[in-house]
């Protein structure tokens, strides 16, 4: 009996609470729904808002960097989305994060672990000498494909863009421009833009092509057309007729001639910076081991000797013993 009263005095009690409760809250309720509205907005915007990493530091080229992460995603989503027509469908604001170098860094790797060209990553770091990264030295990384390119006297915005055929907007909004103003000497970056064969000459051309002809199979994977399995061709082949005269790429010493496997008759120069040039399938030598030889100088003739269908040149550009992509450190002109 005491029990029973005692819980009909407790629901009282809590209908009580609730009539006061109520009561209070229909005096505030128009001011607290919006209230809560607008708190729980901005937690959902901070929860799946992408943090702003512009000036941050890359401590690794991997994925499990969390800035490296952003950076790569930035970097795809502006390739998918890039139309050049005005109107960027992306976050439009240039971000650089900054990396220090390590062992065996280069920029080719670089290149390919972030999915920029090497114009971007060139560019953007304005060095004189793009073949030697030492390590700790400290390079930027756009988050968007592009060139940095400085203003030339007389030119204005409306002339760059359509120099470079893109849409005048798309330069403010990466540069964050508040008008079409721009001055002379001024560094502007040109999205999704090349550089012109001049200024990557003066960045990337060590080597010349070494022969004269046409290239007829690249720098990637390719199916062998002897085995006809899928290989990689770590060179460039160039076709002509036997005898074609085959060029130093660059001055070096020659630390080989001989036949050597697949290659054929192969000549070998060692040059400056860890790098090396092979020329295989060759009919004839001009030169002998150690002799020290000039870019341009003939160094032997083309030919069909080794692991070939037909005559031609075989050519490639190594660092350190690694294959390299000729294309990238190449002048396509002789002397």
């Amino acid at each position: 009996m005491g029990f029973r009263i005692k819980w009909i005095e407790f629901q009282l009690k809590l209908n009580d609470f609730y009539r006061k409760w109520n009561s209070r809250w229909g005096q505030y309720k128009l001011i607290a729904i919006p209230l809560l509205v607008v708190l729980l907005s901005v937690f959902i915007k901070i929860l799946f808002l992408q943090p702003d990493y512009n000036g941050c530091h890359i401590k690794e080229l991997s994925e499990q960097d969390r800035i490296f992460h952003l950076l790569v995603k930035d970097i795809r989503n502006f390739k998918k989305n890039w139309t050049g027509q005005g109107g960027l469908n992306l976050d439009p604001k240039l971000k650089i994060v900054f990396y220090k170098v390590k062992k065996g860094d280069n920029f080719w790797n670089i290149s390919q672990r972030t999915g920029l060209s090497m114009d971007a990553l060139l560019s953007i770091n304005n060095l004189k000498n793009v073949h030697i990264l030492q390590p700790s030295q400290e390079i930027r990384i756009p988050n968007k494909e592009g060139i940095l390119y400085r203003t030339r006297p007389g030119e204005t915005l409306e002339s760059i863009a359509e120099k470079f055929k893109i849409h005048q907007d798309d330069l403010i909004d990466v540069n964050e421009l508040s008008d079409t103003s721009i001055m002379e000497s001024m560094d502007v970056f040109i999205p999704n833009a090349q550089l012109d064969f001049e200024a990557r000459q003066n960045l990337l051309g060590t080597f010349i092509l070494p022969a004269v002809g046409k290239i007829t199979s690249g720098f990637s994977w390719r199916r062998d057309p002897l085995s006809r399995s899928r290989e990689y061709h770590t060179g460039i082949d160039i076709a002509n007729v036997t005898g074609t005269k085959v060029l130093a790429a660059e001055n070096g010493t020659v630390i080989f001639t001989g036949p050597y496997r697949g290659y054929g008759n192969l000549i070998i120069l060692q040059h400056k910076n860890g790098y090396s040039t092979r020329y295989g399938h060759l009919s004839r030598f001009n030169v002998k081991f150690g002799q020290k030889v000039k870019q341009g100088q003939v160094i032997g003739s083309m030919g069909a000797t080794g692991r070939v269908t037909g005559s031609h040149l075989h050519f490639e550009v190594r660092q350190y013993g690694r294959p390299r992509n000729p294309y990238f450190l190449m002048r396509f002109s002789q002397k």
